[in-house]
C-alpha cells in the first residue's frame, strides 16, 4: 500500500518561535522525499507533524485525500522508524517484527508469517530466532526497518534512521534502503542533515532553513541548479565569485559569459570540479596555495591574482596538479546565477 501526502500552509509555533512557516508540499504516492537541513531547520517538525506527534498552529495535512487532523499517530497509515531503533532485547527478531501485528489484535500464525517475510525482505530470515543483542548495528537497523513496515503502512517516516552507523555501513544500508524502497513501493519521507545520503536515496530533496522551504528538486537539480545560495551551499561546495553585469552579460575580471535569466544582485557561483586549468571561460591568473589528495581527486585552494581578497577551491584530476606556488590560468565552467 502506498499513498500521496499534501501539505497545506502548514505553520508550527512554540509560543514566539516560528519552527514552520507556511509550508505548501506534494509528496507523490511511492516517491522516495528526503527533508535535508542543519539542525533547528524544521524538518524533524514537519515529520512529526505527518506522523501525527504535532498538532500544527495552522494549516492542513492530508494523506491519500483525507484530512488528519484530529487523528492519532496510532489511527494513521504511517509508522515511524526512529533513530534509535528500540527493539526489545527480551523478544526474539521474529517477535520484534511481528510486535505492531500483534497489537493489532493478529493471531500468532498469521502474524508470524508476515514477519518471516519482512526478515527475508531485509536478508535477515535465517536469524528470526536470534535476540537484537546477537546484532550489529546495521542488522538492528534492519530489524527495526522490518518492524516498521510489517504493518503495512501508507507512508513511512524515517528520522535519521542511518545517523548512529559508521559511514562504511551507512552507506551500504543507503543502498539497501532504497532497493527495499523500490520493492515494496511505500512512499518514504525520510529526514537527515547528510548531503551525501540525501543524494543517494531520494526521488526529491527538499532543502529547508529556518522553517521554510528553500528549494526542492532532483538530486541533480538541487546540486546542478541550486535555487538559492542556501541551498547552493548546504548542498556541497560552492564558489562564489565577484562580477558585475553589463548589457546582459556577466563580466568577471577577465572574461565575459552570456546568461539568460539574470537575478537582481546576481552573485557567479562555480561548484569546486568546475574550476580548473581548462573550461568555457577564463578567471585569470592564480596561485596554487595548497593541495590535498582526495582519492579520485586533488582538492587544491588557489588565490586569483585579480580578486586576492577570495579563495577558489577546485578538484583537480590526478596529474593535473601544479607545484605549490605555481601560478596558472584558471578557468570555469557550468556557472551558476543566485540572487545575494
Amino acid at each position: 500500500m502506498t499513498a500521496n501526502v499534501s501539505f497545506h500552509s502548514v505553520q508550527q509555533h512554540f509560543g514566539n518561535f516560528v519552527a514552520l512557516e507556511n509550508i505548501n508540499l506534494e509528496i507523490e504516492a511511492g516517491e522516495f522525499l528526503v527533508l535535508l537541513g542543519p539542525s533547528g531547520c524544521g524538518k524533524s517538525t514537519l515529520l512529526f507533524i505527518l506522523g501525527g506527534f504535532l498538532t500544527p498552529t495552522n494549516g492542513q495535512v492530508l494523506i491519500a485525500g483525507s484530512d488528519m487532523a484530529g487523528v492519532p499517530p496510532k489511527s494513521r497509515p504511517t509508522t515511524t522508524m526512529f533513530q534509535d531503533y528500540a527493539l526489545f532485547p527480551h523478544m526474539s527478531l521474529r517477535d520484534n517484527v511481528a510486535f505492531g501485528l500483534r497489537m493489532k489484535g493478529q493471531n500468532k500464525k498469521t502474524r508470524n508469517l508476515k514477519a518471516d517475510e519482512m526478515l527475508d525482505l531485509v536478508g535477515l530470515a535465517d536469524k528470526a530466532n536470534h535476540k537484537p543483542h546477537e546484532l550489529s548495528g546495521g542488522q538492528r537497523q534492519r530489524i527495526a526497518l522490518a518492524r516498521a513496515l510489517a504493518v503495512d503502512p501508507e507512508v513511512l517516516l524515517l528520522d535519521e534512521p542511518l545517523g548512529a552507523l559508521d559511514m562504511k555501513l551507512r552507506r551500504q544500508m543507503q543502498e539497501e534502503l532504497k532497493a527495499i524502497q523500490r520493492k515494496v513501493g511505500t512512499t518514504f519521507v525520510h529526514v537527515t542533515h547528510d548531503q551525501e545520503e540525501a543524494m543517494a536515496i531520494a526521488d526529491r530533496i527538499v532543502v529547508m532553513n529556518h522553517g521554510k522551504i528553500e528549494d526542492v528538486g532532483s538530486p541533480e537539480d538541487i546540486y546542478l541548479k541550486p535555487n538559492s545560495l542556501f541551498s547552493a551551499n548546504f548542498m556541497g561546495e560552492m564558489n562564489i565569485v565577484p562580477m558585475t553585469v553589463k548589457k546582459g552579460k556577466v563580466v568577471l575580471p577577465f572574461d565575459s559569459i552570456s546568461a539568460e535569466n539574470i537575478p537582481e544582485n546576481p552573485q557567479l557561483c562555480l561548484r569546486p570540479e568546475n574550476v580548473g586549468l581548462t573550461g568555457e571561460f577564463e578567471l585569470g591568473p592564480a596561485t596554487l596555495e595548497s593541495s590535498a589528495f582526495f582519492g579520485t581527486y586533488h582538492r587544491c585552494h588557489f588565490r586569483p591574482l585579480a580578486i586576492p581578497e577570495i579563495e577558489l577551491v577546485a578538484h583537480l584530476p590526478l596529474g593535473e596538479v601544479p607545484e605549490v606556488s605555481a601560478e596558472v590560468r584558471l578557468f570555469g565552467s557550468n556557472p551558476v546565477l543566485l540572487s545575494a
